[in-house]
């Protein structure tokens, strides 16, 4: 028997940005019971909170479920409330330096950003 099963939210337990159905929701809770189950998402904690949590039975099957956000890059496990295991997060210095080397490449580019509905800066 499989010990852990894993899921992408968006596209494959629900559609892209929307909340379990309750077919789903009764599927994932049934299996909850009977096995890990681990949900990866580009989305954050909040998406999480939103489309899957609020669908779900808030029992001790959570015990079974890890939520992986932002791409993995976030572990968060149920005990006695969720609790945040590891994030990955940048730094200032690393987002700044991600910035402008995104700025200097546009820059040496034809590519014009589009900043509002169509017109060009």
């Amino acid at each position: 028997m499989k010990r852990l099963i894993v899921f992408d939210l968006d596209g494959t337990l629900a559609e892209s940005k929307s909340s379990l159905d309750m077919e789903m929701a009764a599927l994932l809770n049934a299996l909850l019971g009977i096995v890990k189950v681990a949900v990866i998402s580009g989305g954050n904690w909040p998406q999480f909170e939103k489309q899957l949590l609020a669908n779900l039975s808030q029992d001790e099957r959570l015990k079974n479920l890890s939520l992986l956000p932002t791409c993995g890059t976030k572990f968060y496990k149920y005990e006695s409330g969720w609790k945040i295991l590891y994030s990955e997060d940048f730094t200032d210095e690393e987002k700044g330096k991600i910035i402008s080397s995104l700025h200097q490449t546009i820059g040496r580019s034809d590519f014009k950003i589009r900043t509002d509905m169509g017109r060009t800066d």
